[in-house]
């Protein structure tokens, strides 16, 4: 438990989160609540498109590399001037249609807790689907200079706000100390059950204009607790 709670195994207090949140930026909350907007009910090639387009930027991950150039235009639509976006719609456009249509069947009540509030075998089957798209992203996020890790992360967040976590580098080497997203996804679960278990409070209570997703939060503490 690395992101929820301190050194000496207390979860963090609800005010600590609600802090967090506020001085996060206002960027990060209206680029997370327009890809949720797009992507809480169906999953297209142009709502991936668009999710992406929109969070790279956001994200800083559009000035070199191989997502340099990809812009969100103000009318909506996606500059992708070398076909990275098409190329990781490629890759698992497939798999991101079957994983949406697999969470929409569950009939979970609020979709912002989904993660938690699925039954363990269904949470283990979405980890299992984003961990494998994660190992397809790979070859095409990598660069000259860069594993392609942190981008492969980023594209799954924008996609899946509701399950998947966005990781960048000093996090994968020195907060998870691991390569394996599905652990990385199953710890965020998992430390957000033992919080609310702790704490008697929801995790998402603690986002003051109820716009973010459970990984959504975790990834504001997640980025606070980075050495």
């Amino acid at each position: 438990m690395i992101v929820l709670f301190g050194k000496n195994g207390t979860p963090i207090a609800p005010h600590s989160v609600i802090g967090s949140i506020n001085t996060f930026g206002f960027s990060y909350n209206k680029t997370v609540k327009d890809i949720i907007n797009r992507s809480q009910n169906v999953m297209t090639r142009r709502v991936f498109f668009e999710n992406v387009g929109q969070l790279m930027p956001n994200f800083k991950m559009t000035r070199s590399g191989p997502f340099k150039g990809v812009e969100y235009l103000p009318n909506g639509t996606v500059s992708d001037p070398n076909g990275q976006i098409a190329a990781c719609w490629t890759q698992i456009g497939n798999d991101a249609l079957r994983l949406k249509n697999y969470l929409l069947q569950q009939g979970i009540g609020n979709y912002f807790r989904s993660l938690v509030d699925i039954s363990s075998p269904s949470r283990s089957i979405i980890v299992s689907d984003l961990w494998n798209m994660f190992k397809k992203l790979i070859p095409v996020c990598m660069g000259d200079a860069t594993f392609g890790l942190v981008a492969a992360s980023k594209v799954l967040f924008a996609i899946f706000p509701e399950a998947a976590l966005p990781v960048d580098n000093v996090q994968w080497k020195k907060l998870f100390k691991t390569i394996d997203y599905g652990d990385i996804v199953s710890l965020m679960a998992d430390e957000i059950i033992a919080w609310e278990g702790q704490t008697g409070q929801h995790l998402d209570s603690c986002d003051p204009a109820s716009q973010l997703t459970l990984p959504a939060i975790y990834n504001v503490m997640a980025m606070k607790a980075r050495p």
